[in-house]
């Protein structure tokens, strides 16, 4: 990739962010500011003129949210690499392995590198979530399809909100295994519901009469490949 190249992507990648968190855009005026030089020299960076050498790249490089040295020579991450595992924009999200999970009564995580998500951490926070509190779950079957949480989807789920609120989906431990369902509150009962009306028969209510430490965590992302 040429320096043009990374400037560019690096540019409208910033200016993406940007534009999703309702912030100003970075002008190439910011740029050649930042770096001392005139506009003449950020136009040569852009179409392919000149390449900015390593001292300007320092300069420029926080505003781009990229280091510099990967900018300057391509050497290295684009992003520096934080302690667990991400990088400034994104944080890996762990896959639960709930097989291996299932019977334990405690979560299991994989170990497959393969499986671990990647999501920015500004959309996280969002959601009002943190990274090292976020867990992924797959779904398996199609209990809950009606939901569009279909099966070989992934979950997102908060384990920070194990408050149950009635109607809302869940993470949760059933006799021992990990599922994705609706609390429901009926009569003073706590209900797990799935959400299948073609196979309703299928997926009866589940009581469940104790529901100290059943609830895993509140989800708030689904995802699935088409």
């Amino acid at each position: 990739m040429l320096f043009q190249d990374r400037i560019n992507a690096a540019f409208n990648e910033e200016n993406a962010r940007r534009k999703a968190e309702g912030l100003p855009r970075l002008s190439k005026t910011d740029l050649w500011k930042a770096a001392g030089l005139t506009s003449a020299a950020a136009t040569h960076w852009f179409h392919g003129g000149n390449a900015a050498d390593m001292a300007t790249c320092m300069k420029i490089a926080p505003l781009l949210r990229v280091r510099g040295q990967w900018l300057f020579d391509e050497t290295g991450p684009e992003h520096e690499i934080t302690d667990d595992g991400g990088n400034e924009d994104h944080a890996p999200i762990r896959l639960v392995d709930a097989k291996a999970s299932a019977g334990k009564g405690q979560l299991v995580f994989s170990d497959d590198a393969s499986k671990v998500l990647m999501f920015r951490r500004d959309w996280l926070a969002k959601n009002d979530a943190k990274p090292e509190t976020t867990l992924a779950f797959e779904v398996n079957g199609n209990s809950m399809v009606d939901l569009h949480i279909i099966d070989g989807s992934v979950v997102l789920a908060n384990r920070k909100k194990t408050e149950p609120v009635s109607k809302r989906v869940y993470v949760v431990w059933i006799d021992g295994k990990l599922y994705v369902k609706q609390l429901v509150k009926k009569d003073g009962m706590w209900w797990a519901r799935s959400h299948n009306a073609a196979e309703a028969d299928d997926y009866p209510d589940i009581l469940i009469q104790d529901l100290d430490d059943r609830i895993v965590g509140r989800a708030f992302w689904c995802g699935f490949g088409l």
